[in-house]
């Protein structure tokens, strides 16, 4: 059967858990769940539906093949219509959703699909702690910078939501041609122009090597006020693992304080020449976080040949790594520069613009703690989302190399590896498992009482 609620169909096919239970003083019977309709946003929906007796229901959605994302729980009372929004979800994404009601010891559920619509031409953007919001909902945006019409198409196809900067063309045009299909981001310097998907100001890149200090760079009003939030992009010398510029690092806190949205780039393949300092992605990642004191940080990913250092282009596996380490790091965004990829790394973008847009309420949710026993070289974070964890552990090394993760109040629990099926059990809440060299997992620990 199909729904069709502002113009989006939602297939509903419904799946039993369980079976009722009859003994000599009643019966318990598994609840039937009817999903009577969907609305959608760009960036949201609301799931109706109805159970047939009192229950606690939750929905778990994603936009991959597993939906590892989960809702608040709320009680359902039999015969009346309830409805849960999914949130943080991207425009013109397809979503999978799956409702769990558990009515004692006995779990019923019903599975469906919707598909958002496409990106508003008005949009308005704020922060809140760790997150870029947009039309009212957390946003994880990937970027590529200065991108020239001619690739727009193939940076959509994998999953780029926002385009920062503009090439070739003037901004207005940018913004005309992105309509409905990607956020933009211009230039500061250009901020009298408007149009289709423009979501904010980019300051001068790399501001901290071309300006003195603070002054450098315009103090611009709120984005709760205008609707345009302001980015900037540092580089790497404000990390203790890079040298200084020779202005110092006290000018940091200030820059920072001068926009809402902070991001850097490092480029340890390609700027480095270093194939074994993967792990300062990770580490500088932190300092930003821990620098930028709640505002959402993001961080360039190389993802092509910058020409500085010969055989040493980025693979698949490396973009794959670095970019995961960036998130585990406290990333909130992720940049891939150069913008024109090779195709098996584009089919690596696109993967991962999967697997972030799945997991996104998550990955923007708040920060846990995880301590990994030396030696490992192995770098993890963790998120906490509606009672689920997530642990990011990402191996920066070639080497196979094992780890013992400690996850502060995970206790005893379950944990699936995300896109593989595979489940690994924590005892008071430490996991140990084996990594091939660059190899991500990200386990997740479903919310108590939904496994």
């Amino acid at each position: 059967m199909r729904f069709r609620t502002a113009g989006v169909a939602v297939l509903v096919a419904t799946a039993l858990v369980g079976a009722g239970v009859a003994g000599a003083g009643g019966s318990a019977q598994t609840p039937r769940v009817t999903i009577d309709g969907a609305s959608t946003g760009p960036f949201s929906a609301l799931v109706r539906f109805t159970v047939d007796q009192s229950a606690r229901v939750v929905i778990e959605y994603g936009a991959g093949p597993e939906t590892q994302v989960w809702t608040k729980q709320i009680s359902v009372r039999p015969g009346v219509r309830a409805q849960v929004r999914l949130t943080a979800l991207e425009p013109s994404r397809a979503y999978r959703f799956r409702i769990v009601a558990t009515a004692g010891k006995q779990r019923g559920a019903a599975q469906g699909s919707l598909t958002t619509p496409a990106m508003p031409t008005s949009v308005r953007g704020r922060t809140m702690p760790q997150a870029l919001v947009v039309n009212g909902q957390r946003f994880f945006p990937r970027m590529v910078w200065h991108q020239c019409p001619y690739a727009y198409a193939t940076s959509i196809a994998a999953g780029i939501n926002t385009f920062m900067g503009t090439g070739c063309v003037t901004p207005q045009t940018q913004l005309t041609t992105l309509a409905g299909r990607a956020l933009s981001i211009i230039d500061v310097a250009k901020r009298g122009v408007s149009g289709p998907g423009l979501v904010g100001w980019h300051h001068l890149d790399e501001a901290d090597e071309h300006v003195g200090g603070p002054a450098g760079i315009p103090q611009l009003p709120s984005s709760r006020d205008t609707g345009r939030v302001t980015f900037l992009t540092l580089t790497n010398h404000f990390y203790s693992g890079a040298s200084p510029l020779p202005h110092g690092r006290d000018m940091y806190p200030g820059l920072i304080d001068r926009t809402e949205v902070v991001g850097f780039d490092l480029y340890p393949l390609q700027v480095w020449c270093r194939k074994n300092r993967f792990h300062d992605v990770f580490e500088s990642q932190r300092e930003l976080v821990a620098l930028a004191e709640g505002k959402p940080t993001f961080q360039w990913i190389e993802a092509g040949p910058m020409n500085q250092c010969f055989g040493l282009d980025p693979s698949p596996a490396i973009v794959r790594a670095e970019t995961w380490l960036a998130i585990a790091g406290g990333a909130r965004g992720i940049g891939f520069f150069p913008d024109q990829w090779r195709p098996d790394v584009h089919a690596e973008v696109k993967r991962l613009s999967t697997e972030i847009a799945s997991l996104s309420a998550a990955l923007l949710g708040d920060e846990g703690k995880a301590t990994v026993s030396s030696p490992s070289p192995i770098r993890v974070g963790v998120r906490r989302w509606n009672g689920a964890t997530y642990v990011i552990a990402v191996n920066p090394t070639f080497a196979r190399v094992g780890a013992k993760i400690a996850v502060d109040g995970l206790g005893t629990a379950g944990l699936r590896v995300y896109g593989t099926g595979r489940w690994v059990t924590a005892r008071n809440g430490v996991l140990n498992d084996r990594f091939r060299g660059l190899e991500v997992r990200v386990y997740v620990a479903p919310p108590p009482g939904t496994s």
